[in-house]
């Protein structure tokens, strides 16, 4: 099924071009249809060209980077500390010698520029349609946006030379996983103790997502988010609470500077690891191209998959959304100019991710034949490709949520979802295999499930009920992922590196201090706990109880109007 981008002019179905590859893009011009990944849309100058992608991947976060090496003599010596608070002590007591690091503070503690500052009502309406809407937002995170979106060549490089959210290969292994072309050789290869290596990556991603849309709940039992929004709101002089959350110095702000600054670990890092391999890959890791692929694939994806589960937002929601997500872009270190060129609307963004995530899919060599000149001696996906999407993060992520709580869904179930979210060329892309029709139609049955509160929602009146329901996600949310986490709180500090041990495992390291752990763990209150799930029985048994009334209702009147009419 293909979906259409933006306004596209009358069209024949034989005008469509289909473009696989990053090479093609070069011989098209103003007006011409085409199709990317089961997305249509017009090409024009919202479309990014591949000489733009060029040119931003030799541009990174210089300003993130020098404060890093000023702060720190190497990667290694960032090992479980706070890189916010660290960076701030050293400038307040490292004397004069403190130009780079006062330099990214001064950064990050202004406001975003006009055109990037949200304004408190696009906060709200972008908060609110959240949570609303957040077990499908997080499925879409989970299985699109890094799932799917994490497999592009260029980000695997750099997912594998700090071995994260994809295990450690030992480079010696010729039949591992960097080159199966099975997907039973790959599960083989995932031990346990990647997994859950992979799980508490997952669960800092999420967390972060959970900072930025204000369900960092306290600790103290009964002290919700709107609460501390409240304190830091007045202790700022923001009149506009929610707003205020994204604001230097509060939690959200923190969260999304702390990861900019583990960003830049991680650069420091690829780039020190390329150097001892000598690797002698094109560009920098994780640059303006990352950086931005990335920003739209956690702004403009979440709305791109709820029109594929049918719960299509407004426009006034879609624009709220993408606008909360360009205000923290101008934390996390993209370019503003970026920024205001192609996320200035749902229209310019689509259009920008769907080029973009050609050219990230297209860094895997030259353009071959496409799927349906395939010869059949060799299947849809030539080896090459078949090998390079295996040794992405799509199967260890998958690998990695499957059969755990709280849904508990099996890992072919999980790869059903990532396909039908993904659309079948960027799937048949990554090597993903077809799952059973019986698994499909489960998974399509949980889907319709999920969406029954939805259009409760859109017919029930009652304010309370839709206040009620946000709250208990609001909090709910957070302390799920707290308990992911082993009770703990991230600051995002960067953990060990990864190496081999020698045994079957395969890895030791990827863990954080002690003392750390320690510092960021939460008091998860059991009494608190109970109050949340007695709320949650409350909410849904309304729930049920009008529509079961409503539907009863329905029943008496259609079956009095068949009397009279009989």
């Amino acid at each position: 099924m293909s979906f259409r981008i933006g306004k596209l002019r009358p069209y024949d179905e034989r005008e469509v071009k289909h473009i696989e590859h990053s090479d093609e893009t070069r011989h098209l011009k103003e007006g011409d249809i085409v199709e990317i990944f089961d997305h249509i849309l017009q090409w024009d100058n919202d479309c990014v060209s591949v000489d733009v992608c060029a040119s931003w991947r030799d541009l990174a976060d210089p300003v993130c980077d020098d404060a890093l090496r000023q702060a720190f003599n190497s990667p290694s010596s960032s090992v479980g500390r706070d890189l916010l608070r660290t960076l701030e002590e050293f400038a307040a007591t490292s004397g004069p010698n403190t130009e780079a690091v006062r330099a990214f503070l001064n950064e990050v503690q202004r406001e975003p520029p006009p055109g990037l500052l949200a304004s408190e009502e696009e906060v709200v309406v972008a908060q609110d349609f959240f949570l609303d809407n957040s077990i499908q937002i997080m499925q879409a995170l989970l299985h699109y946006s890094l799932a799917g979106g994490f497999a592009s060549p260029r980000i695997v490089r750099t997912l594998e030379a700090v071995s994260y959210l994809i295990p450690h290969v030992r480079h010696t292994d010729d039949e591992g996983r960097g080159t199966a072309t099975d997907l039973s050789a790959v599960l083989s290869s995932i031990s346990k103790a990647s997994s859950d290596r992979t799980m508490a990556r997952l669960s800092e991603t999420f967390q972060f997502v959970l900072d930025i849309m204000g369900c960092s709940v306290s600790t103290i039992p009964g002290q919700t988010v709107t609460n501390a929004q409240a304190k830091h709101s007045q202790h700022q002089g923001h009149k506009n609470r929610r707003i205020a959350y994204l604001l230097p110095g509060s939690e959200g702000w923190k969260s999304a500077v702390r990861v900019r600054l583990l960003h830049g670990i991680a650069r420091w890092r690829t780039q020190e690891r390329w150097k001892k391999v000598g690797s002698a890959e094109a560009g920098l890791p994780i640059s303006q191209e990352d950086m931005a692929a990335t920003l739209a694939a956690f702004s403009t994806i979440p709305i791109w998959c709820l029109h594929r589960l049918n719960l299509p937002p407004s426009p006034k929601q879609a624009s709220a959304y993408l606008a909360l997500w360009r205000h923290v872009g101008f934390y996390l270190g993209v370019s503003p100019s970026i920024l205001l060129r192609y996320f200035s609307s749902t229209q310019t963004a689509d259009k920008f991710l769907a080029t973009a995530a050609l050219h990230l899919f297209s860094d895997d060599g030259p353009a071959t034949k496409t799927d349906t000149d395939a010869d059949p001696a060799v299947g849809p996906n030539p080896p090459n490709r078949t090998a390079m999407a295996l040794r992405g993060p799509t199967i260890p992520i998958l690998v990695a949520v499957s059969n755990r709580p709280p849904l508990n869904t099996s890992l072919e179930y999980n790869i059903a979802l990532t396909t039908h979210l993904l659309g079948p060329s960027l799937s048949a892309r990554l090597g993903l295999p077809p799952m059973p029709l019986r698994t499909r139609l489960c998974m399509h049955a949980f889907l319709f499930v999920q969406r029954i509160p939805h259009y409760f929602a859109r017919l029930y009146p009652r304010a309370g009920w839709h206040e009620e329901r946000r709250a208990l996600y609001r909090e709910g949310l957070a302390r799920s992922v707290w308990w992911n986490l082993g009770r703990r709180q991230t600051m995002f500090r960067p953990r060990s590196t990864v190496q081999d041990d020698g045994k079957s495992d395969g890895a030791v390291g990827g863990e954080l201090p002690s003392g750390a752990a320690e510092e960021e763990s939460v008091n998860l209150d059991p009494a608190r706990a109970k109050v949340l799930m007695k709320m949650w029985s409350d909410v849904w048994r309304e729930m049920v109880m009008v529509s079961i009334a409503a539907c009863t209702l329905a029943g008496l009147l259609g079956y009095m109007c068949l009397r009279c009419i009989l």
